[in-house]
């Protein structure tokens, strides 16, 4: 008999890594022995104003009321912060305590300074609303904190995000670099920038593709223009799809100088799996899949400085290049692409449902 699958999500036409990891779910997930049904969660239509997004909840709220019940487990997908927490709380709340539903709560983000506010006030609190059968996250750091809250070892998983392998013909151009994510503070965007300033005017023809777009944009921009690094940055603006596939296929270098509390960027993953050279920093998730200087560059440092030195070494050396991006589409095929990863899916959800 199948066990039935409930997965709370956002729309797969949202952006963010949550929705592109389960836009590829639901279209790889393949079992004769579970069936998958999504519940697309948050703010999707429902306006970015607090009153929209409460109607939003309470919809949601009431719909689940009405579905959870011919569910075998229902998945939850919060990032441990104040909004999510408080959201995802209260469905796992409902589907465990009041309808007795096994769960499986996959945190896919990380908030450092909320984990401290919990450690230091709320666990109980947490550990009421959470209850869960099992958990997945995405760095050995973050289930360490879930064992020091008093969870057991046993229903604490060190999972992945995931990619889409696709045909990879193209020979990369190595003084192509790109950064793809979110232009937020601490994502390392500025340091991206004046990494490849300080390249410039040793390489001539290097060149930065900034993908993506957020609150720091303008400023961005405005770094570039006032610095004349207009034939060195591009801004390409949020791109999904082949056309984003297509650029970063040309590319040979992905850098990401962030100080961020990641879990495990998705970006990176899929730059691993096209063989680019990765260099970025050593936080959360990322300590988890990058070894320095095997599949991967690591620095610690945020200092742009240090990451030019970095690039310049890797430019320098196709024997290094070479070896780091074989080994980087090699680890990432068989850990994080898609179809391996709905295989272990597969069997997480049998052993939680049952």
């Amino acid at each position: 008999m199948e066990k039935k699958v409930l997965i709370l999500c956002p729309h797969p036409e949202e952006r963010g890594g949550v929705a592109d990891y389960y836009r590829l779910v639901g279209k790889y997930f393949r079992s004769d022995r579970v069936h998958i049904d999504f519940y697309h969660t948050g703010k999707r239509n429902a306006g970015s104003g607090a009153q929209n997004r409460l109607s939003k909840f309470s919809r949601d709220f009431l719909s689940l009321r009405k579905i959870l019940g011919s569910c075998d487990l229902v998945v939850l997908n919060p990032s441990l912060d104040p909004r999510a927490v408080i959201r995802d709380g209260i469905y796992h709340l409902l589907a465990k305590r009041i309808y007795g539903k096994r769960t499986l709560v996959f945190f896919h983000g990380w908030d450092l300074d909320f984990e401290r506010k919990i450690g230091r006030y709320a666990k109980w609190l947490f550990k009421f609303f959470f209850n869960f059968d099992r958990c997945l996250v995405l760095a050995s750091q973050f289930k360490n904190t879930l064992l020091g809250w008093g969870y057991p070892p046993e229903s604490i998983t060190v999972e992945t995000t995931i990619y889409e392998e696709r045909v990879d013909s193209c020979k990369k151009d190595y003084n192509r670099v790109v950064f793809l994510s979110r232009f937020e503070q601490n994502k390392g965007c500025l340091e991206a920038i004046k990494a490849v300033e300080i390249l410039s005017k040793q390489y001539h023809n290097i060149k930065l593709f900034m993908v993506g777009d957020g609150t720091l944009t303008a400023g961005l921009k405005d770094y570039v223009s006032r610095h004349a690094l207009d034939n060195h940055v591009i801004f390409t603006g949020w791109l999904r799809g082949d056309e984003k596939y297509r650029l970063v296929n040309n590319c040979g270098i992905m850098l990401y100088p962030t100080s961020y509390g990641e879990g495990m960027p998705i970006s990176l993953l899929e730059g691993m799996g096209m063989g680019l050279v990765v260099v970025t920093r050593p936080v959360a998730g990322i300590r988890d899949i990058i070894a320095d200087g095997e599949n991967g560059f690591l620095v610690e440092s945020t200092a742009p400085e240090e990451f030019a030195e970095r690039l310049k070494y890797i430019l320098a050396n196709e024997a290094v290049r070479q070896i780091v991006s074989r080994n980087s589409k090699r680890d990432a095929e068989l850990r994080f692409e898609i179809r391996n990863v709905t295989k272990r899916l597969e069997q997480i959800y049998l052993e939680t449902g049952q």
